[in-house]
Parts: C-alpha cells; sequence; structure tokens
C-alpha cells in the first residue's frame, strides 16, 4: 500500500498517557520513537474503533493475498482503559507510536519530530507535553504483518493538538488521573515531594 494511501485520522479530545512527544524514548531502541496513548470516551471513540477494526481486516486479506496461507488477526492499537484495580474506567486507550528517525533506501538517515500546536492552531515550540494534557491526535493508520504477531494496524503518530496542557507530567495528580476531592485530605508540602515519583521512569512497562 503506498503511503499516499494510508487513511489519516484526527482522534477526539482525550487526556494522554506515557507521553513522550518533545523528545523520543530509546529505552528498547536506540533510534527512539515518539508515543502517547490517549483515553476517550467509550461514545466519543466508537467511531475511530469501527474505522480501525475495519482496517485491520483490510490488513488481514491483504496478508492472506500476498502469502497465500492464513493469516490471524493482530492485536488492535486500543484497548479498554482499566483503573489501578483493573475495573473498566469506561474509557478507550488509544496507543500511538512512530519511530523518531527512518533511514531511506539510500542509507540517509531522516529524522522526525512530532508537531505541536495550540487549542487556537499555533506550533508550540520549547514545550514539554506531560501525561495528564488533553489533546487531539493526528495519525495514519497503517497495515502492517509479520509471521509471529499476525496482521494488523498501528496507529502512527504525526501532530496533536493540545487543548489543555497539564506541568509536572505523571508527578501531577493528574496525570495518574485523580481529581481533587474537596474536604479530603492534604498532607503538608515535604510529605508530598517526598512520596511523588521521578516523572516517566516507569512508561515503557505499559506499551
Amino acid at each position: 500500500m503506498a503511503k499516499s494511501n494510508y487513511v489519516k485520522i484526527v482522534s477526539e479530545e482525550g487526556v494522554s498517557k506515557y507521553a513522550w512527544l518533545t523528545t523520543p524514548d530509546t529505552k528498547f531502541d536506540k533510534d527512539g520513537h515518539y508515543k502517547v496513548n490517549l483515553a476517550v470516551s467509550a461514545d466519543k471513540a466508537q467511531p475511530l474503533v469501527t474505522l480501525i477494526d475495519a482496517e485491520m481486516q483490510k490488513s488481514m486479506e491483504i496478508a492472506k493475498d500476498k502469502t497465500k496461507k492464513p493469516v490471524k488477526m493482530a492485536n488492535a492499537p486500543y484497548v479498554a482503559e482499566t483503573d489501578g484495580e483493573g475495573k473498566e474506567t469506561g474509557n478507550i486507550e488509544f496507543k500511538f507510536k512512530r519511530k523518531a528517525q527512518i533511514i531511506t533506501s539510500d542509507g540517509k538517515v531522516v529524522p522526525f519530530k512530532v508537531a505541536i500546536f495550540d487549542s487556537s492552531g499555533k506550533p508550540m515550540v520549547d514545550t514539554n507535553v506531560w501525561s495528564g494534557s488533553k489533546m487531539k491526535v493526528s495519525a495514519e493508520l497503517v497495515p502492517w504483518n509479520t509471521a509471529m504477531a499476525g496482521a494488523g494496524v498501528s496507529l502512527r503518530l504525526r501532530a496533536v493538538q493540545i487543548t489543555e496542557l497539564v506541568e509536572g507530567g505523571a508527578d501531577n495528580a493528574k496525570g495518574y488521573g485523580f481529581d481533587k476531592v474537596e474536604g479530603g485530605f492534604t498532607s503538608p508540602e515535604k510529605a508530598v515531594e517526598e512520596n511523588v515519583p521521578s516523572n516517566e521512569t516507569e512508561n515503557e512497562t505499559d506499551f
């Protein structure tokens, strides 16, 4: 399938998780990947879920025609979001990802940067976008197939539009999905600082 034929989408607004948008994650790949998960309410997520499912079916048919063998369906690039107790939240969590660089057929290394815009469409520069920020994501639905995993579709990250920027990332309570509870327990500032883990170091076990 030609690159120009990839289906392009813009997600509904959601809450970001495990965001690597301004610098690539190189923990498992020295060349790095940009990526972000996006939690969207199930009702708003359904049109994209339906589109992804249809494109995955097409990917499997393409793989069957190419290999002339039975092909299994790979895991979809979305899951039902669950909370810390494993209970479904009512959101769908989409997984967007893209290599930080590609190597062309002539050996040239071409770097990639995620385009980041504010709610008015103005490009954002020198801004760290952390987990918990609300955003929309622009992506391409790219079919793929391997003998081990089967045929599927990836959500190739292109750009994001920030509708609400959270500073402090997952270190911020909102980055973990917590809202303010009126009249609840509050701890001294020092205790809060001592019990906050370092920012994005645990992200990659979730991808």
